[in-house]
């Protein structure tokens, strides 16, 4: 999330130099007006991103859950799939979904419908 915030500032920013270096023309409080707008976009902008983000990470945890899921259902050795399972690279909040998912479907019976 904090790499998010860090981009809609950068790109506040740059929106905002940008806005400004058109409007030259522009009186001082058009400028202020169009600044103040920016400002009050922006976090629409992020809220949208972090939506965006959010369904992602979403999709990503269905994917793995799935692959989990088809591996128990179709195991053969349930011993040595939970020592498989509990190898998977889960880090608590730290967790990086794409690492799981491509772990999980290393996993025997995996991708089984």
């Amino acid at each position: 999330m904090s790499l998010l915030l860090i981009f809609l500032i950068v790109g506040f920013i740059a929106i905002s130099l940008v806005f400004l270096l058109m409007g030259r023309g522009l009186t001082r409080s058009s400028k202020w007006l169009g600044v103040a707008t920016l400002v009050l976009a922006a976090p629409f902008f992020f809220w949208l991103g972090a939506l965006s983000e959010s369904f992602t990470a979403g999709i990503c945890y269905s994917n793995t859950i799935h692959s989990i899921g088809n591996a128990v259902q179709n195991s053969q050795s349930p011993a040595d799939l939970a020592k498989q399972i509990h190898a998977l690279p889960l880090e608590g909040y730290e967790t990086v979904c794409a690492e799981v998912e491509a772990a999980a479907k290393q996993l025997p019976n995996a991708d089984a419908p």
